[in-house]
């Protein structure tokens, strides 16, 4: 299930890379398109930024104008982590989840639903 690679954006974007990116998918619950979305803005982001926050930035807000949602809260809405030494441990929904490598970073892009604590709950 592992995919890895040197590649530029498979699409036309009208960004072109300044140089090649390794990349490498670790883990997806994705569909294929979603995944080749996600390490295309990863790509992408990469490329134009160096500051890890960017990066993740960049990827979070690309990914939400590929695939909007419909603003409730039910939904749920789409994260990213990038660094090159993390752990982690998120819910996410269903088929909505990707831990990749660029270059030296690790990305993880999922979308989770916010569960609002009840008042008073201890």
């Amino acid at each position: 299930m592992a995919q890895q690679g040197v590649d530029e954006p498979q699409e036309p974007t009208g960004y072109q890379l300044q140089k090649q990116h390794y990349y490498k998918i670790i883990t997806s619950y994705m569909p294929e398109s979603f995944e080749q979305d996600a390490v295309q803005i990863a790509l992408i982001a990469v490329d134009k930024y160096r500051q890890l926050k960017d990066i993740a930035f960049y990827i979070k807000h690309e990914y939400d104008k590929k695939y909007p949602g419909s603003g409730k809260a039910t939904e749920g809405v789409y994260h990213c982590i990038v660094g090159k030494s993390f752990a982690s441990a998120v819910s996410h929904e269903t088929r909505q989840f990707i831990h990749m490598k660029v270059d030296t970073y690790h990305v993880i892009l999922w979308k989770s639903k916010d569960t609002p604590f009840t008042a008073g709950a201890e």
